[in-house]
């Protein structure tokens, strides 16, 4: 596994080994963002969906929580 110097830490560490979501997206998220803070966001994202009551199957919801993930990485910049 790649190391990457992560655009939300600022530290050199491993790279994801695959685009977790697809689309562009998915591939800055591959280029910019290492495991560890992937894996912050992962635990972040249950947080959110369970203290809003998010749905999944609704489509606001899921860019309520991918607007959220983009904030929490550091990709909205």
């Amino acid at each position: 596994m790649p190391d990457i110097t992560c655009t939300r830490c600022n530290l050199t560490l491993p790279a994801l080994t695959s685009a977790p979501i697809g689309g562009t997206l998915g591939d800055d998220i591959v280029k910019k963002i290492c495991q560890k803070c992937w894996d912050e966001w992962v635990q972040q994202q249950v947080l959110l969906i369970n203290h809003y009551g998010l749905q999944m199957a609704d489509p606001d919801d899921r860019k309520r929580l991918r607007e959220a993930m983009k904030d929490f990485l550091g990709l909205n910049k």
